[in-house]
Parts: C-alpha cells; sequence; structure tokens
C-alpha cells in the first residue's frame, strides 16, 4: 500500500527544526524544495532542492530530489538519489533508507522493505515515524503476497499467503502507529484470515447426504450384527463406515480459503506467493 503523497512526505519529520545553518543560500532552497513538495508542487521543489544540492553536498537535498522521482512513481531515478545519500551516514542516510524502502514497495518487493524497515525499528524503537513505515510496508506485503483477479480483487489462494496476512495484521497493531487507516486495514486482514480458516463442506450437499449415508449404513450393519449375534459383522461395519466416513470428511471439508480460492481460479490474472 503505497500511498504515494502520505507515504513520500511522512518521513521528513525525521528532520528536526533546528538544524545548523551553514549556507544560508543553499538552505534557502532546501527549505523552499521541501515547502513545495509538500504542498504537491513537484517541478518547483525539483528546482529547489537541485539549486541547494549545487551549492552544497548535503543528502537531504539528495533525499529531496529522490522524493520527487519517487512521487512521479521514477524509481530507478529515485534510488539513485536515494543511494548517494547513504554514504554520509547519519539522518540523510537514514531518510535514504527509508526512500529505498519506499521504492522497493513501489517495485512490487515489499518482503524486501519490511526487512530492511525491521532493522531501521529495531536499531530506534521509539521512532513513530519509522513504525509508521514499517506498518505500511508490511500492509503492502499483504497486499502483493495475495492473488489477483482481473478486475483487481484480492484473493487468498495458498498457505503461504495466508500466513503473510496474518503475520502483518499482528505485526502492524503491534506497531501501534496510530495511525486508522493502517490499524483498520490490520484488523480487516485478520478478519479475513480468520474466516478463511473456518471448516466448510464444499460441495456442501454431496458431503452431507454422504455423511448421512454411511452412518446410516454403518448402524444398520452394526445393529444387524447384534442382531445376529455376528461379532464380525459388528466389527467389520464399525470399521468399514469409520474409514468411508473418514474418507468423506478428508475429500469433502476444506478451509473457506481454499473454496473461495477454487471459486475464484478461472479468474486470477496475477498469483501470489
Amino acid at each position: 500500500m503505497l500511498r504515494a503523497w502520505q507515504d513520500v512526505i511522512v518521513k521528513w519529520r525525521l528532520v528536526p527544526d533546528d538544524q545548523p545553518v551553514d549556507q544560508p543560500e543553499a538552505r534557502l532552497h532546501a527549505d523552499r524544495g521541501r515547502s513545495a513538495l509538500v504542498a504537491g508542487r513537484l517541478d518547483e521543489a525539483l528546482a529547489e532542492f537541485e539549486a541547494a544540492a549545487e551549492l552544497r553536498n548535503d543528502p537531504l537535498d539528495r533525499v529531496g530530489i529522490g522524493d520527487v522521482f519517487l512521487a512521479r512513481g521514477g524509481w530507478r531515478d529515485a534510488e539513485e538519489s536515494y543511494r548517494s545519500a547513504l554514504p554520509t551516514g547519519g539522518l540523510g542516510a537514514l531518510l535514504g533508507q527509508v526512500g529505498l524502502a519506499q521504492v522497493q514497495i513501489g517495485q512490487g518487493q515489499a518482503a524486501g522493505a519490511v526487512a530492511d524497515l525491521e532493522l531501521l525499528v529495531a536499531d530506534r524503537p521509539a521512532e513513530p515515524t519509522l513504525r509508521y513505515y514499517l506498518a505500511g510496508a508490511w500492509y503492502s506485503a499483504a497486499e502483493q503476497c495475495r492473488s489477483r483477479t482481473a478486475d483487481d480483487v484480492l484473493v487468498i489462494t495458498s498457505e503461504a499467503q495466508l500466513r503473510i496476512c496474518e503475520d502483518a495484521g499482528r505485526r502492524i497493531l503491534a506497531l501501534r502507529t496510530g495511525d486508522m487507516e493502517l490499524e483498520r486495514g490490520a484488523r480487516q486482514l485478520l478478519s479475513e484470515v480468520a474466516a478463511g480458516r473456518r471448516w466448510t463442506w464444499s460441495p456442501e450437499g454431496i458431503a452431507v447426504s454422504l455423511a448421512v449415508l454411511i452412518i446410516a449404513l454403518g448402524l444398520i450393519t452394526v445393529v444387524a450384527g447384534g442382531l445376529l449375534d455376528n461379532v464380525v459383522l459388528v466389527f467389520v461395519g464399525a470399521i468399514v463406515g469409520a474409514a468411508l466416513l473418514y474418507a468423506v470428511v478428508f475429500r469433502f471439508r476444506r478451509q473457506t480459503w481454499r473454496r473461495r480460492a477454487d471459486e475464484m481460479a478461472p479468474h486470477i490474472v496475477k498469483p501470489g506467493v
């Protein structure tokens, strides 16, 4: 779930307002670039960040340029800009790492973004901005792992997808981001997982009819063996009835997610993991 605009600009909360000013003109361009970025004026933001980058070697200017490309879906250019901010370390490198995680999500590699952001959160567990990005990456991983139909409906079609969705829902809630949309999405994921794990008969009518028939025949055989005083017949009736009932359960009992996956299989255009 790359909520393009919000996820582009939230990372700048990590930058304190009282940063030291070494080159006033460059700082002015950078501040204008950030204001334009937040306001959605991307051409202006790009020009201002590039102007700042020409006057100084500050990784935050490279991050700003990367953010413009990220907002426009220019993954390769965004990645190049973010990577150029990494060697200097410090705050610029941190924002660059967050930006790279967002590029991964945009490229459909949310699982990799989760792994990278988990490391950042482990180093700074009290930082709400990093927890927000990690929660968003988990939600994206749950989206990207599922199969997709032609009309963009997400369907769980494997045990792996079920586990990822469950892990994502639990982890998002544990991160306590305070973001209502993310937390609502996490609860929906967990509800979908719980519903998918429920057992059902498929097809229900045939399964129930066979089960009733087998139970009836088994009881008739056992009763007949008792009336005839035939222990072998009683034993055979009980064993065969139990075996046939097990076969019906094994053949027709399905978890709900499997039943839905079978029903939606003809409509799947993009299989998940």
